[in-house]
């Protein structure tokens, strides 16, 4: 049996991501980071990266379905999102 086929990034660097949230989840943030001894900034950081990697599948799904819906290969609708992401 062959081994299914893992799609990696190259390691760069963290990248900077401006976000606005409201004032009374920023708060709940402050606490939740509190508690757990980091910033809210780097808890944020936890929250957001942990969600996208439970959601990894789903994600992967999405885009088929995205690209099929605008007749694209799923490559080219890769390339198109990182396109408008450097703009």
């Amino acid at each position: 049996m062959s081994k299914p086929q893992i799609e990696t990034m190259p390691l760069e660097e963290n990248v900077r991501l401006n976000i606005t949230i409201s004032r009374y989840n920023l708060q709940r943030l402050k606490y939740w980071a509190a508690i757990s001894g980091k910033t809210p900034s780097a808890y944020a950081s936890q929250i957001i990266s942990a969600r996208l990697e439970v959601n990894f599948d789903l994600i992967n799904q999405q885009l088929e379905d995205l690209a099929q819906s605008q007749g694209m290969t799923l490559a080219d609708l890769k390339e198109l999102l990182d396109k408008q992401d450097s703009k």
